[in-house]
């Protein structure tokens, strides 16, 4: 099973889990919703729908990241929630 940390429930949906999510083509976190695949690149924004993006929209490869990894970009006080599948 993998473990996925998550944020909040996204403010664009009301309805999906703000995933963190490693953006490893330009080496970055940023928060994935689940649902509306909305994305945001600093979760303090992440109330604000205007600072999201789609990221359906954009170019670039992803995937889980660690709690250690998480750690590394200094996103451990974002990992509120988590959950495994």
């Amino acid at each position: 099973m993998e473990k996925f940390y998550w944020y909040d429930v996204c403010v664009n949906c009301h309805q999906g889990r703000l995933i963190i999510t490693e953006d490893v083509t330009n080496k970055r976190l940023y928060l994935h919703c689940e649902e509306c695949e909305y994305g945001w690149l600093d979760p303090s924004r992440a109330g604000n729908v205007g600072d999201g993006f789609l990221t359906l929209l954009e170019e670039f490869e992803t995937q889980n990241p660690s709690m250690e990894v998480i750690r590394k970009y200094g996103w451990e006080s974002f990992a509120r929630h988590e959950f495994s599948e």
